[in-house]
């Protein structure tokens, strides 16, 4: 059997179509899933990046830089199927 060069492009747009994929779950499950543990152990996140935004004013114009994460279950179930589908196909 001949071995397929998948590359890493195509491994980094899996994940982040998964991770995309996790957070339309989310706000799915947000809409429609009542309060209570399911709710909660599917919704709750965890967050992590720098605090502030940095700003660089210019005489021209203003930088600004940010970058925070929100992970979740869904988004890391996501991810795996990302991953899994890259590894099997």
């Amino acid at each position: 059997m001949a071995q397929v060069n998948k590359g890493f492009g195509l491994l980094l747009f899996l994940i982040f179509a998964g991770a995309v994929l996790g957070s339309v779950l989310t706000v799915i499950f947000n809409a429609f899933l009542p309060s209570g543990p399911i709710a909660t152990l599917f919704l709750s996140r965890v967050s992590f990046g720098f605090g502030a935004p940095v700003t660089f004013h210019l005489v021209l114009l203003d930088l600004t830089f940010g970058l925070n994460f929100h992970i979740n279950l869904l988004n890391i179930l996501g991810i795996f199927l990302g991953y899994y589908i890259y590894r099997n196909s």
